[in-house]
């Protein structure tokens, strides 16, 4: 079980050091105005750094996945963060399209031109049904004591689902990179919150 809750947090530190590190190599890459996957566009100069963190993001999520059906035996919620995984992942493989082979997709510039950007942004919203679905699914069944995760952990994933939708709502208005960062933070902070109490050896129930 320690192996899962390590695979968890060095995932998701392999996410973040991924898009700061590949963000702070291109020149005009915003953090504040441009889109995490921006990164591993089609004719980004630092696509493999986008895609590794992307998928980084996957395999955190697979490790918890699995924490919670062995930690928990939480059928539905194993499958729905296993979900998130799998469209990770897709987002990974189908990139957006970078305009004139620009190092950077600013807002203004990124209409889905082809099949590829439209199944990318299927991906991130399936990506958002499914951790939603897998918090509310936690959250109830926590705070009704139906789920053996603490009862306390409901609420924070309640208030953390909350979150994300509206975080989430924000990422299509002005400085749209600091706001799925927040967004993806939040989604992550939960993860990583499952992940850490799944793998503990007798899970408090209070």
């Amino acid at each position: 079980m320690r192996v899962l809750r390590v695979a968890a947090v060095l995932g998701v530190l392999l996410f973040w050091a991924g898009v700061f590190g590949a963000g702070a190599l291109v020149d005009g890459y915003s953090a504040r105005d441009d889109y995490i996957s921006s990164l591993a566009s089609r004719g980004s100069p630092v696509a493999v750094l986008g895609i590794c963190a992307l998928l980084s993001s996957a395999a955190a999520h697979l490790a918890t996945s699995r924490a919670v059906s062995r930690g928990w035996r939480s059928r539905w919620c194993a499958l729905c963060i296993f979900g998130a995984a799998a469209a990770t992942a897709s987002v990974a493989v189908f990139r957006t399209s970078c305009p004139v082979e620009r190092a950077w997709c600013a807002s203004s510039g990124t209409a889905a031109s082809d099949w590829v950007d439209v199944v990318h942004g299927v991906s991130v919203g399936a990506y958002e049904f499914f951790t939603l679905a897998a918090m509310l699914t936690l959250g109830v069944g926590a705070l009704r004591r139906t789920a053996p995760a603490p009862r306390w952990l409901g609420g924070v994933s309640i208030a953390l689902a909350i979150g994300s939708m509206l975080l989430l709502a924000q990422t299509s208005g002005a400085h749209v990179g600091s706001w799925q960062r927040l967004w993806v933070a939040d989604n992550l902070g939960w993860l990583l919150v499952v992940a850490w109490i799944a793998t503990r050896r007798d899970p408090p129930v209070e």
